[in-house]
């Protein structure tokens, strides 16, 4: 493994290298695998703002890429940062085909058709892949909703109150 500050590269990495570009390392295939490994990367990462997860490192390996740090969040939040690498991938796909007739055909082939096999790679629900975790978020957001005490969000917590101060208004109106 080479370390480059925060970054950390995988021997595995020339590996999936060959095999996005086919065994034939052409220049802007290369740079389109770097560009569809960062892309993913950055969804990830983009995802962990806001929560407790405190990335320290960025370890590229054969099967993509994947973020180093401490700290817990919930299992929903964590199928959510699974599912934004790939989300992040299928953005990368739909701004290579608005452009495709701009772009070089290595790169375009790059961007399009060999990161959309990537992406569908990614997506097999099998562990360490992104697929794993992501099919699980519609399941794990229901019962996050299911769990969530519905009388203690702020509205309903004000309309019991105000709804508690004219029942006891009412009743020290009355005759005893």
């Amino acid at each position: 493994m080479i370390r480059l500050g925060p970054l950390r590269l995988h021997w595995s990495l020339l590996l999936g290298a060959a095999l996005f570009c086919a065994v034939t390392p052409h220049p802007l295939l290369l740079a389109g695998y770097a560009a569809v490994l960062l892309a993913h990367v950055a969804g990830h990462a983009l995802a962990t703002l806001g929560t407790p997860l405190s990335v320290r490192a960025v370890l590229f390996h054969g099967l993509g890429g994947e973020l180093m740090g401490e700290g817990e969040v919930s299992p929903a939040r964590r199928s959510a940062i699974a599912a934004a690498g790939v989300l992040a991938q299928l953005a990368l796909l739909l701004a290579a085909v608005a452009f495709r007739h701009s772009l070089p055909p290595e790169m375009a082939e790059a961007l399009i058709r060999r990161n959309a096999v990537v992406l569908l790679l990614n997506l097999i629900p099998l562990k360490p892949l992104d697929g794993a975790q992501a099919w699980r978020l519609p399941a794990r957001l229901g019962a996050a909703r299911r769990l969530r005490p519905r009388d203690l969000s702020p509205s309903r917590k004000v309309r019991r109150e105000i709804s508690n101060l004219l029942e006891k208004i009412r009743d020290s109106g009355k005759v005893r």
